[in-house]
């Protein structure tokens, strides 16, 4: 019986250890992202500014759904689920409007993308994070 509660419960902590690998993952990915996307504006460099744009995408796409957010959040933070939903959808229109202003040559339009997805990035942060 001792047995299984020690199986149980280093399954638990495996698992509980891979979703925060996952969150951190994801975030570094954004991270890194938002980095690039940066540079690409500071250096005028478009093909920075796309790749930096795939890599958010691809962290962000964690967060598509309440319930995979629900279990990357600490248990004193699933109640803040929605604000985590919000911003990564709005992180993803962003993104659309980033890219979508990039291939219009509008780059002021993708800079004002750029800064709102930030802004949502910091937001959620904030309040999840307790900052």
């Amino acid at each position: 019986m001792k047995l299984a509660k020690l199986v149980l419960a280093c399954t638990l902590s495996l698992g509980i250890a891979n979703a925060q690998d996952v969150m951190q993952e994801s975030m570094s990915i954004m991270e890194k992202g938002m980095t690039q996307i940066q540079k690409g504006f500071l250096n005028n460099n478009i093909e920075l500014i796309k790749e930096g744009s795939l890599l958010v995408k691809k962290g962000n796409s964690l967060f598509n759904d309440k319930k995979v957010i629900t279990n990357y959040l600490p248990e004193n933070k699933k109640h803040l689920v929605n604000v985590a939903a919000a911003a990564s959808e709005r992180i993803a229109l962003d993104i659309n409007v980033l890219e979508l202003n990039l291939d219009n040559k509008a780059y002021l339009n993708s800079a004002d993308a750029y800064s709102d997805m930030l802004n949502a990035c910091s937001r959620c942060h904030s309040i999840v994070r307790s900052w």
